[in-house]
């Protein structure tokens, strides 16, 4: 899959049988974050970086740097670059929300990959492309409601367990505290700062990793 296949599969496919202002769940992949109007990088010449400052009438010093200009672009840049799939879409009325990164199991498309993907290798016996490709077409086809449903009811389960890890690591973080005595700078005194952390071991043992497994 690039940018220009999913941009058709985007315009030939999905649009044409979306409800009208739907949401559209989309991963970090590549070729969902095609730019428009992309800003120069740190690599560009201090020239590219004059002309997209004054194209989007950026207040500049001439007697700036470069990694100055490259500093002022990287401030401004969010409110001037978007999506295309997020541009296409929205020209449909639609809109686009990305999954944070590194969270396969916030995905329910990760969940179908893998039913199907079972359902593939369990009849796959001939080993040949065509046939592999049928079967995925057969088994795609065949995921119902009910599976998506299913999935997605996980995908929420795994989000709410980690919104409730994360409150209580606030309240772990909220008991932590810490002493130090900056004013002592002689490396030769005996009364050196002091710094002490005290928490609650059950509060510690209880949070569990909040970052998943990568992509």
């Amino acid at each position: 899959m690039n940018h220009e296949n999913y941009t058709k599969w985007l315009q030939e496919k999905l649009i044409p049988n979306l409800e009208s202002k739907s949401v559209i769940v989309v991963d970090n992949t590549s070729y969902h974050n095609v730019e428009l109007n992309r800003h120069p990088t740190s690599n560009a010449r201090k020239g590219e970086m004059l002309l997209w400052l004054d194209k989007h009438g950026i207040w500049y010093s001439s007697n700036m740097t470069k990694v100055e200009l490259y500093d002022l672009i990287k401030v401004h840049k969010p409110q001037y670059e978007t999506s295309a799939i997020d541009r296409l879409l929205a020209d449909h009325g639609h809109t686009v929300l990305r999954l944070p990164p590194y969270h396969p199991d916030l995905n329910p498309k990760e969940q179908i990959w893998g039913i199907v993907k079972a359902r593939i290798a369990a009849k796959n016996v001939t080993f040949k492309l065509q046939d592999v490709q049928q079967l995925a077409e057969q088994n795609f086809a065949a995921v119902t409601g009910e599976e998506w449903a299913a999935v997605c009811r996980h995908a929420k389960t795994v989000e709410e367990a980690y919104m409730s890890r994360e409150h209580k690591m606030d309240s772990v973080m909220d008991r932590i505290t810490i002493n130090a005595d900056d004013d002592n700078d002689d490396d030769d005194n005996d009364d050196t700062s002091e710094s002490t952390v005290s928490c609650e071991d059950d509060d510690i043992q209880e949070v569990g990793p909040i970052v998943s497994d990568s992509e």
